[in-house]
């Protein structure tokens, strides 16, 4: 049976500015790398995760072709954070931009769920949520 999810690959353009924008305004750190003549595959993690077990590792790809409809696409991922005001603060400050600003919905847990959207350089979408 599945035990879990080891990794998700993100198409990117440039592959030399996803790593600093994931590792230097994410915080991710990376795990691995891999070149070869056709491709370039950069791992990372987010650092509060790389002593779990099963944490899954992001794979950054950009593939031959820079049009390559994969690149700028929702991603469906989702990320959370012990405090999430402070880290979508923290982000906002790093320069990451944000296509939806954090909002509390009247559902969830306590105050009830917040999240916020946020795209990296290519235009993949992520959500920031509680």
């Amino acid at each position: 049976m599945i035990s879990h999810l080891q990794m998700i690959t993100i198409y990117v353009r440039n592959l030399a500015q996803s790593v600093e924008f994931y590792s230097k305004k994410l915080g991710f750190e990376q795990v691995a790398e891999y070149k070869d003549e056709e491709n370039h595959l950069v791992w990372l993690m987010p650092s509060a995760s790389r002593q779990a077990e099963y944490a899954t590792q992001i794979a950054l790809y950009a593939p031959a072709d820079p049009n390559d409809p994969r690149i700028g696409a929702s991603s469906g991922m989702v990320f959370t954070a012990d405090d999430i005001e402070a880290t979508y603060h923290e982000l906002k400050q790093r320069g990451v931009h944000f296509t939806m600003e954090l909002v509390r919905h009247a559902y969830g847990d306590g105050d009830g769920d917040q999240e916020a959207r946020f795209v990296d350089p290519d235009g993949n979408q992520f959500l920031l949520h509680t």
